[in-house]
């Protein structure tokens, strides 16, 4: 969903892309032939990152979102991946992207929003920790507008997050998921026999999906 803007922001530059998700760092050096940041908090993360077999022109820098470890107007795009629930300042994150992109270059986030539409919204009690910690979509457009920021494209993409249902189901067991290991043992269970009620009943075979939003802004200035 970027390629198509930032060839317009980067023009016959060699385009420079900061990715606050390590794990997309590669993907994007290889797709946009850019120079990449991968950038994340975790030292452990930044680790398990540098493990990876990675391109020259990939490195990775142990930062906050709100702290961008590169000089202002020195990047074509700031690429946030599943990060922006976990802001404890969306708004000083905004003006930062603002700081270190040049004039034209965007900001695109990929998250889930309250809207979107997850599996185990269906069969567990998560709607308090949905309202709560997860975005609304106009919250996240309202917060790059009123730092300077165009919106320029949002759109709801079916992911696959599992290639059928069995592994489905055994992955949702082990509590991995942020939100079901926060819910109380009895209450995670009952939502587990749930889930494996629904899943004998369908094609175990099938793709399982869900919802994600991306959202692409503009720098004006």
């Amino acid at each position: 969903m970027s390629s198509r803007w930032i060839s317009t922001a980067a023009g016959s530059r060699r385009s420079s892309i900061s990715a606050v998700a390590p794990g997309f760092a590669q993907l994007l050096a290889t797709h946009f032939q850019a120079e990449v940041i991968g950038i994340d908090p975790s030292r452990r993360m930044i680790e398990r990152a540098r493990q990876k077999p990675i391109a020259g022109n990939v490195v990775f820098r142990r930062a906050s979102a709100a702290a961008l470890p590169v000089e202002d107007r020195s990047v074509d795009l700031v690429f946030l991946s599943q990060v922006y629930h976990h802001l404890t300042d969306p708004a000083a994150v905004a003006r930062e992207c603002s700081r270190v992109l040049r004039c034209r270059g965007h900001v695109c986030i990929r998250n889930t929003t309250r809207e979107d539409d997850f599996v185990y919204r269906h069969f567990f009690p998560l709607q308090e920790l949905i309202d709560r910690e997860l975005p609304a979509r106009e919250d996240i457009e309202a917060v790059f507008v009123n730092a300077g920021f165009a919106k320029t494209s949002r759109r709801t993409i079916a992911q696959l997050v599992s290639p059928d249902w069995r592994s489905f189901v055994y992955a949702s067991a082990l509590r991995g998921d942020s939100f079901l290991a926060r819910l109380p043992a009895a209450e995670f269970e009952l939502g587990m026999a749930a889930l494996r009620a629904h899943s004998d009943e369908i094609d175990q075979d099938a793709g399982v999906t869900e919802d994600i939003d991306w959202f692409i802004f503009t720098k004006q200035a």
